[in-house]
C-alpha cells in the first residue's frame, strides 16, 4: 500500500447522515436510496455515532425486532473513531485493524467532511500493486535489453583464438553453430579459411 497518500485523496465526500432520533426503518430507506451501507448519526448538529448494515442485522434482524420501533441512538456505535483528512493511509489501516472497524468518518475541525471504508484502502492498495507490477515488467524488459547489449559487446571483445556458439557470419550472412573471430569479424569456419587463404 502507498503509505504517503493523504486520506483526503481516497475518502468519500458524500456522507449519509441522520439525527439520532431517526428510526432505523427511515434510516435504512435513506441508505438504500443513496446506495450506502452506513449512516453517520448526528446529535445537536455534530457527529455522535455511526450505524452500519451489520449493526442493523445484529441488533434488529437477528432478534426479530421491527426497525420502525428502534431509533438510531439505540444501536449506534459511539464514541466515533474518526480520522483527519491529512492522515496517511497506512496509519488509518492500522487504526481500523486495531479498533476492528470497517468505516471511519473523516473530521476536519468539528466538521464531517467524508468517510473512508476498508474497501477504499484495499482499492488503493490494488491500484498500487498493479502499478508496481507494471514497473517490475518494465524493469524486466530493460534488464533483458541490457543483458542483450552486454552479450553483444562481449562477442565483439572475444579474441581471435576463442569461439562463439550459434551466430550469423558477418562475412557471408549464413547461420552457423560455431563462430570464430577473424580480422575483426565474427565468421563461420568456412569463411575463416577463405580470409586466411585470400579466397573470395
Amino acid at each position: 500500500m502507498e503509505t504517503d497518500i493523504a486520506l483526503r485523496e481516497v475518502m468519500v465526500r458524500e456522507v449519509v447522515t441522520g439525527d439520532m432520533e431517526l428510526n432505523v426503518m427511515d434510516a435504512v430507506k435513506m441508505m438504500r436510496k443513496c446506495d450506502v451501507d452506513s449512516i453517520v448519526v448526528f446529535n445537536n448538529g455534530g457527529p455522535e455515532g455511526i450505524v452500519t448494515e451489520g449493526d442493523i442485522i445484529c441488533e434488529l434482524v437477528n432478534k426479530d425486532i421491527k426497525p420502525s420501533t428502534v431509533k438510531l441512538k439505540d444501536i449506534m456505535t459511539t464514541p466515533l473513531v474518526t480520522a483527519s483528512p491529512n492522515d496517511r493511509l497506512l496509519d488509518i489501516a492500522k487504526k481500523m485493524a486495531a479498533e476492528r472497524i470497517r468505516k471511519m468518518p473523516v473530521i476536519d475541525g468539528d466538521e464531517l467532511v467524508g468517510i473512508v471504508a476498508d474497501v477504499d484502502l484495499i482499492s488503493v492498495s490494488s491500484e498500487m500493486n498493479t502499478a508496481l507490477a507494471e514497473l517490475i515488467e518494465m524493469n524486466s524488459v530493460l534488464t533483458g535489453l541490457i543483458e542483450m547489449n552486454v552479450e553483444r559487446e562481449t562477442c565483439e571483445l572475444v579474441n581471435e583464438d576463442e569461439g562463439i556458439e550459434e551466430s550469423i557470419c558477418e562475412k557471408c550472412g549464413s547461420f552457423a553453430h560455431y563462430m570464430e573471430m577473424e580480422a575483426g569479424l565474427l565468421i563461420r569456419e568456412g569463411c575463416k579459411y577463405e580470409i586466411e587463404f585470400g579466397v573470395d
